[in-house]
């Protein structure tokens, strides 16, 4: 997942200090000719935390700086479905145990011919020793057989799998497989194979690149792009002022001030951010389904999306990715403070108390843990509602604690299976460990049938919509806003191809 850092007490991001340090790059590059332009985009900033190394960094500003620079073999699209990039096709054999993948003719910035010989080091890299902070998709490419790989010639690979995976082109397009080239080492300075050529990189500060000439897919029509870091204010301010051309990830309360603002874009793109609460199903008192099933019945998701949300999104139902490939639409879960007591009388609990631990890490956690705990009282139960560091909160909820809260981007489904609820899933925010659900999921990846796949993840759908560890309560938007000098801004979910890429944008 790719998550938003915490707001940061102090100013990543100065408005005045540092588009003035860029003014005179900024203003050479406001010329009208196609391709001369500058375009400046602000993102959410973490100040040192912030990174370019492909493998690793996975704040939302990071990745708008990877998907400058890198291409993937596969991305998703906005249903969470991959869609070819460096790869021009893919195919697995018989068995589902290897896959011969064809690629694009295409170049490194540096002039250098990609090869297959890139795509088995990006492989390596991620698979073999970890540095100190760990590669992203080392869980899902686990099922890559090193040895047995190769390259059949410069635009063809093969991927040998250690057991079968009709589904391993997902596993392509998660965050951390962005293609790097063979013996990269140094990502100071990167070389990619992207629609931008790195030029500068100061982390909490700014990011800049120009274009690609000879881009595979088409170079960019502007000349340069900046990518700056910004706290939420400063980012509605200075899209406001015309200091930049785009600001992410803006709250619903930002939205409605910008919204009719002269020369100002709003774009809110719904079913992009999950909201959940997480039962550790390892523990009491949500390690019996029928005290996690009255959990379920004690949420008025209506009102929750209308009061924490400010009636910006969409009710949700305890069962992850609304709109995306394999979602199983099944019977809403309403909220019914007699079914709750009856569920809890029936697991024997009586006088139901237990902690939420939440932390101001997103908008409206804190207020929706607050109208929880009131809506649980009306079912007779008790929830203590306890504020962690915002710094170290998801760390922390991973960890310890019985209810949790958390935010998830969009992802593939069967990736948030394999993430988050396999037995020894990293990410395993409910500690949920079920064999019959590990069964359907290893079945699904070995079924050739599309539509047999997708029937063993609705039977997973309906385990967990009856007795899992989350409730996803609601979906929000995702608003961004744009200034009027330029056309074909990004306007997509988080995690998909289309959101944050800026090789499309022309001045108007």
């Amino acid at each position: 997942m790719r998550c938003a850092p915490p707001e940061s007490s102090r100013r990543s991001f100065l408005v005045g200090s540092v588009l003035a340090a860029g003014a005179l790059t900024l203003g050479c590059g406001r010329g009208s000719s196609a391709g001369t332009d500058t375009f400046t985009a602000a993102f959410q900033g973490s100040g040192a935390g912030e990174g370019i190394d492909p493998g690793v960094n996975t704040l939302f500003i990071d990745e708008a700086r990877m998907k400058a620079v890198y291409d993937g073999l596969f991305e998703v699209d906005g249903s969470m479905t991959p869609i070819p990039r460096l790869a021009e096709s893919a195919e697995p054999n018989a068995d589902g145990t290897r896959w011969r993948i064809e690629l694009r003719d295409a170049a490194w910035h540096d002039g250098k011919k990609f090869t297959a010989r890139d795509v088995l080091y990006t492989f390596s890299r991620v698979l073999g020793p970890a540095p100190q902070r760990p590669f992203i998709a080392a869980s899902s490419l686990d099922q890559v057989d090193l040895a047995g790989s190769r390259a059949i010639d410069d635009r063809t690979v093969e991927i040998v799998l250690k057991r079968p995976s009709f589904e391993f082109l997902i596993a392509l397009s998660v965050y951390g497989t962005k293609i790097v080239q063979d013996g990269a080492a140094d990502f100071a300075r990167p070389v990619g194979t992207g629609p931008f050529v790195f030029d500068s990189f100061e982390a909490g500060r700014q990011f800049t690149a120009h274009r690609n000439e000879n881009y595979w897919d088409g170079a960019p029509a502007i000349g340069q792009l900046r990518i700056v870091s910004a706290e939420a204010d400063a980012r509605v301010n200075a899209v406001r002022g015309g200091e930049i051309d785009y600001a992410d990830n803006l709250t619903p309360s930002a939205a409605r001030t910008l919204a009719g603002h002269p020369g100002v874009t709003l774009v809110s793109t719904p079913g992009s951010g999950i909201h959940f609460f997480a039962m550790k199903t390892d523990r009491p008192p949500f390690d019996h389904p029928d005290v996690r099933r009255a959990v379920m019945r004690m949420v008025d998701r209506p009102e929750l999306v209308k009061v924490a949300f400010e009636g910006q999104g969409e009710v949700g139902n305890d069962v992850f990715g609304k709109g995306y490939q394999y979602y199983a639409d099944l019977p809403q879960h309403e909220y019914d403070p007699d079914e709750a007591g009856r569920l809890l009388r029936r697991a024997g609990v009586r006088e139901l108390s237990f902690d939420l631990f939440t932390a101001p890490v997103a908008y409206g956690f804190v207020e929706a843990a607050r109208l929880f705990a009131d809506q649980a009282a009306e079912c007779g139960v008790r929830v203590n509602v306890v504020l962690g560091s915002k710094d170290s909160y998801y760390t922390d909820a991973l960890r310890t604690g019985h209810l949790t809260m958390g935010q998830s981007g969009p992802l593939p489904i069967p990736n948030h299976f394999a993430s988050r609820l396999l037995t020894g899933s990293p990410q395993n925010r409910t500690k949920w460990s079920d064999p019959q659900f590990d069964a359907l999921y290893t079945t699904a990846q070995a079924t050739p049938d599309p539509d047999r796949r997708a029937a063993l993840y609705r039977g997973m759908h309906e385990i967990l919509h009856d007795r899992g560890g989350f409730v996803f309560f609601g979906t929000t938007h995702w608003n961004s806003a744009a200034g009027d000098r330029f056309r074909r801004l990004p306007a997509a979910v988080p995690n998909s191809h289309d959101w944050a890429r800026f090789d499309g944008v022309s001045a108007r």
